[in-house]
């Protein structure tokens, strides 16, 4: 089957890396009459319906109801302190400290419709009207004058301002051109030699040159020469609306029928055709990153990213938007294949059919290919074909029996080897076809292209990895030999003859032992890529399913890690890629170094020379935070409930080049050990722990270029009461409280069993101890009642009386020992017994002073038993040794603190008293419960002991 293969030679447009916003995107109304850019990086857009905040992603539209006096915006003018300047039909507002303001000093323009405005070089404001002149006011807000056409002015209505390097102020107006120079008018109209009546802007230059638009054209003014230029000269149209002037010298004219770009030599002109969202632009403006942005009447506004690449659709005339295969010819013609749209040429902008209608057999075309004669050859589906001279050869069935040619390769040797899908890999000699297969040790029959090395040896890319021929002779190389997937799509050899693959997994170059992989987790932005060409200028390019990349292999393999994701950058639609889908083996360079690349939505060609990337780092913001689903906006120091603790913080770096290539960093205090790096704008922190937090954000772009600010907020998630100091208070006292419970309980039983235990001991004493004793004494009685023995008797006796005191001291242990005698009336009931029992045969008066005592209060067992002996061993001394007849006994507790007094007024023995043996074990008793002793023995003799007894 023969299909034909058309196109006229018509001169095409060529569609150029436009980028269209819209109501759809978010634009509050189509007609864009002002653009300006903040100093954070925002673009704001004034439109027949409102102003418009653009990040680059989103747009935030404000009304009268967000404070705007009118919604009709006519102009934005950025002053040196950063305020917006915004002129309505009913006067001038401003943008600061993030919200819309009016001043009442500026009441007297509300009548006014503010078309232009100018700050010049003292901060003075100066606003032009459409039809009360220009009103000038002082930095401080303060009206200084009014200027109209009864004061010089040539017209009341003032288009543009400008000011040039010595200070004069030109005035842009409906009648022509005036300018403001020492307090005096100067107007230029075409009633006294200039070539101009309605001036629409105004642009000067550093050097004085004042480039102005008007309804008939682009007028120059250096001095008094005049310079103009119209359509004549190549310009869109003689209706000009605005001008700007760029960086490298050159000024952007827009006008009713499109944009023209003048750098000093020639016009390039830009309509719809071109991308442009519509042919009448009211307002243009350059951003700091080098954009250039076109307001349309009608259209929205349209975003030019550079002339560095131009694309061709089928809009554009392309037979098939499936771009397969780009070649050329020394004669600058560019031949493309296309997969169901064959084969076409491209000259000078004129596509034209090479093979004069006469057609190729199938439209399937998989290659295209020129060799070392210029001939062209095509591989199809269907099979293989030679075009020379004009004439094209099909090689029958018979000839070539493969099908399915995916890469043809012409050798040193003139050998050509033919890539087929199916079969293998084909050699022509120019005679006959020879085939290697997978029978002949090929890795596998898909082969998707081949480049010859440095030696002469074949390297062929295939499904099954990469073979290399060689003398005869194949070995492959696969996963295991470093290739990071098996489907090898296309092979490059670079100037330095190193081996590139480009496979499905990522791409890898050939060390000469094994291959050297480099994938996603390196930092490649695809995984799956289609090919990799060196350009001249040594960077790499790789197709991929997202674009191409642009990959620089100085700063990846550079010694210093951090540049390292410098390396590849990517160009996709965003910025202006014709699709971003490449297509197997689609790159080509001419003999200028530019750049081919066939899609599947087109083919674009692309200038690197042209191409500066993306050097201007972005400008990050903070957007909002959600706490548990509720939106609290940008707030710092942000306080939330322990159930707010799902946060989800949004931010976005404003970059217009390449808005969604921009990569951040962020890290949240006391929660991330370090940076951590995202391609989403949110970061998430999921049920977060009580405590105060700093949110910090910054970005790069492409280029790898940081923002120079981090932007951060403080946020503080509170502590459940279970938390809180007061609630931790109360449960330690409580658990505090029930630990001193439990201790006390348990001291309690420990006591009551110690009592019980004590009260069993001295009754087991007492029964079974003293009966004991007393029945022995008893005995000894008995036996002595009998016919002894004198000095039998006399033991009897001795053994009877020890009985008896072993039984007396018994007693006092057992009084002692028992819980039932604790309290200090047991003890005072004690102390009485035993001075009745020991002084009673001495006839003295005893006196006892126990009237304060809580009789029923319990002394400590070592308290109780150390006073008593205190108080028997001074009893036994007043019976021994005292010759006085009274003794007095005062016991005193008070606060804790206790006073034994024992006196007898005795005179008889005061040096034994001193020194003897009783006296020492009273001081010995007395230091065991902590207590001072003191003996004084004037007018009788006197203890007095004291300290402090905890009684209960």
């Amino acid at each position: 089957m023969v299909v034909l293969v058309f196109l006229g030679t018509e001169v095409l447009a060529q569609r150029y890396p436009f980028r269209n916003y819209s109501i759809e995107e978010g634009l509050s109304e189509s007609a864009v009459h002002a653009l300006t850019q903040d100093d954070e990086g925002y673009l704001w857009l004034g439109t027949g319906y409102g102003l418009n905040r653009f990040n680059g992603l989103s747009f935030d539209n404000y009304f009268e109801e967000n404070g705007l006096n009118n919604s009709i915006i006519r102009v934005l003018y950025k002053d040196s302190r950063g305020v917006i300047w915004i002129g309505t039909d009913e006067g001038v507002n401003f943008w600061k400290d993030d919200s819309i303001q009016t001043s009442p000093e500026y009441d007297v323009l509300s009548n006014s419709s503010i078309i232009s405005a100018h700050e010049d070089r003292v901060g003075d404001m100066w606003f032009g009207t459409d039809g009360d002149g220009v009103w000038h006011f002082s930095n401080e807000g303060e009206l200084i004058r009014q200027y109209s056409i009864t004061n010089g002015m040539i017209g009341n209505y003032i288009n543009d301002i400008g000011e040039d390097p010595n200070g004069g102020l030109w005035f842009a107006t409906d009648k022509g051109l005036t300018t403001l120079r020492d307090g005096n008018f100067r107007n230029y109209t075409k009633a006294n030699g200039y070539p101009f009546t309605r001036i629409s802007d105004i642009a000067i230059e550093w050097n004085g040159v004042v480039w102005i638009g008007t309804n008939e054209g682009l007028v120059r003014m250096e001095d008094d020469s005049l310079q103009t230029f119209t359509t004549s000269e190549g310009m869109a149209g003689n209706k000009v609306q605005t001008l700007t002037l760029d960086i490298d010298g050159g000024i952007w004219i827009s006008t009713r029928s499109g944009v023209s770009y003048f750098d000093g030599n020639g016009f390039e002109n830009y309509t719809t055709e071109s991308g442009l969202t519509d042919n009448v632009i009211v307002s243009s403006f350059i951003d700091r990153e080098g954009n250039m942005w076109f307001g349309s009447f009608g259209g929205g506004v349209s975003l030019f990213l550079g002339n560095y690449i131009e694309n061709f659709t089928s809009e554009q005339g392309l037979p098939n938007d499936m771009v397969t295969s780009i070649t050329s010819s020394r004669q600058e013609k560019m031949w493309i294949g296309m997969y169901g749209g064959g084969i076409t040429t491209l000259q000078e902008g004129v596509f034209v059919d090479p093979l004069k209608n006469s057609g190729i057999p199938d439209n399937q075309v998989l290659d295209v290919y020129t060799d070392s004669q210029e001939r062209v050859w095509v591989g199809m589906l269907e099979g293989l074909a030679l075009i020379e001279d004009g004439e094209i050869r099909t090689f029958s069935e018979r000839e070539f029996p493969y099908r399915n040619v995916r890469d043809i390769l012409e050798t040193s040797s003139g050998d050509f080897w033919i890539s087929t899908y199916v079969n293998g890999i084909v050699r022509y000699d120019g005679e006959e076809f020879v085939l290697f297969d997978e029978e002949k040790g090929l890795a596998d029959n898909t082969v998707l292209g081949t480049v010859e090395g440095r030696d002469g040896s074949i390297w062929i890319a295939t499904y099954g990895g990469v073979s290399q021929f060689y003398n005869g002779e194949f070995e492959n190389y696969s996963i295991q030999e470093g290739l990071p997937n098996n489907a090898v799509m296309y092979l490059m050899k670079d100037r330095d003859g190193t081996i590139w693959a480009a496979t499905s997994g990522g791409i890898a170059w050939y060390d000469g032992a094994g291959f050297q992989s480099i994938t996603t987790e390196d930092g490649l932005p695809d995984r799956v890529c289609y090919f990799i060409k060196q350009s001249k200028d040594g960077y790499y390019w790789i197709g991929t399913t997202n674009g191409v990349v642009r990959f620089r292999s100085d700063l990846y393999f550079s010694e210093n890690p951090s540049i390292r994701g410098q390396a590849f950058q990517m160009i996709t639609k965003d910025q202006g890629l014709v699709a971003n889908e490449l297509n197997l083996g689609a790159v080509h360079e001419d003999n200028e170094g530019h750049l081919w690349f066939g899609t599947v939505g087109g083919m674009s060609h692309f200038y690197p020379s042209r191409y500066e990337g993306n050097p201007v780092p972005p400008e990050v913001h903070i957007l909002e935070i959600q706490a548990s689903g509720r939106n609290y906006g940008y707030t710092n120091d942000l306080v939330l409930s322990d159930k707010e603790n799902f946060i989800e913080i949004s931010f976005f770096g404003i970059n217009f080049k390449a808005p969604n290539q921009v990569i951040y960093e962020y890290r949240m205090s006391e929660i991330d050990p370090g940076w951590q790096e995202t391609t989403d704008r949110v970061a998430r922190y999921p049920s977060l722990p009580p405590g105060e937090y700093t949110f910090q954000v910054h970005a790069r772009n492409t280029n790898g270029t940081w923002s120079q600010k981090i932007d951060s907020l403080s946020l503080t998630i509170k502590a459940p009461f279970w938390m809180q100091w007061w609630f931790i208070t109360i449960i330690a006292l409580i658990a505090v409280g029930i630990i001193l419970l439990f201790y006390n309980y348990y001291r309690v039983r420990k006591m009551v069993d110690i009592e019980r235990m004590r009260v069993r001991i001295a009754s087991d004493l007492h029964d079974d101890v003293g009966a004991s004793l007393t029945e022995i004494a008893l005995q000894s009685d008995f036996l002595q009642a009998g016919n002894i023995n004198s000095d039998f008797k006399k033991s009897l006796h001795q053994i009877g009386k020890q009985c008896r005191k072993i039984v007396s001291s018994l007693d006092d242990i057992v009084w002692s020992i028992d819980a039932r005698n604790d309290t200090l009336g047991d003890l005072t009931d004690r102390m009485q017994d035993y001075i009745l029992n020991t002084l009673e045969s001495k006839q003295m008066n005893v006196q006892y002073d126990f009237e304060d005592l809580k009789m029923n209060n319990k002394l400590p067992v070592p308290a109780k038993e150390n006073l008593y002996l205190i108080f028997k061993e001074a009893v036994n001394n007043i019976a021994k040794y005292s010759n006085g007849d009274k003794v007095k006994i005062q016991m005193l507790n008070r606060n804790g603190k206790f006073k034994l007094t024992i006196f007898d007024n005795g005179t008889t023995g005061k040096g034994k008293k001193k020194t003897g043996h009783g006296l020492r074990n009273m001081k010995m008793r007395a230091n065991r419960i902590n207590a001072d002793i003191n003996f004084e023995t004037e007018d009788g003799f006197k203890i007095i002991l004291e300290g402090r007894i905890n009684v209960n």
